[in-house]
């Protein structure tokens, strides 16, 4: 095991350990490998599983929550993707039921004029969702970036920074990693 920071507050090591660390062998779903005690500090191989595992759930990463990753699609795409599959309809309506050709041009005629008057419109809607996600995600990597950094004090119940005087309350990770 490498020695850990001080902390700043008790000014003591034997209770100290990466946050990172810590998040990940609480959810390691099998108990620990006497191996382990190398590697980690003895504190945390001495907590119950029940504890350890609640511990990890309170100094886990930041996270932009449970959506499903979503590729964006630029609405120009899908303007096209539908004007290349129109003719196969339009083909079909023109020989299964030639007089409501007219009108379904008509209707698409409309579609596209309605698309081009509104088009800047939206694309700027969709250019400002870009942003807003773009920015979500930065501020995750930061987030993820300065967890890695931290250690938790269990005498303290705290996280800081390596060379940091001041120590965080555990339940208070996401201020601190998301400011």
């Amino acid at each position: 095991m490498s020695n850990p920071p001080q902390c700043p507050q008790c000014n003591q090591t034997d209770q100290v350990e990466k946050a990172s660390t810590i998040y990940l062998v609480g959810i390691n779903r099998k108990p620990l490998d006497p191996q382990d005690s190398n590697r980690i500090a003895a504190w945390l191989t001495d907590l119950p599983h029940a504890q350890l595992h609640a511990l990890s759930k309170r100094l886990s990463p930041p996270s932009s929550g449970k959506q499903a990753p979503v590729r964006p699609i630029h609405p120009d795409m899908v303007v096209i993707v539908f004007s290349l599959v129109a003719p196969i309809f339009l083909y079909g309506i023109l020989s299964s039921q030639p007089g409501a050709t007219v009108p379904v041009l008509a209707v698409l005629a409309v579609f596209y004029g309605l698309y081009f008057w509104q088009r800047r419109r939206i694309l700027t809607r969709f250019e400002g969702q870009l942003a807003i996600r773009r920015a979500a995600d930065e501020r995750i990597r930061k987030g993820i970036q300065r967890w890695m950094k931290l250690y938790y004090c269990a005498r303290d119940n705290g996280l800081f920074e390596p060379g940091s005087n001041q120590i965080t309350p555990a339940d208070q990770i996401n201020g601190l990693l998301l400011q």
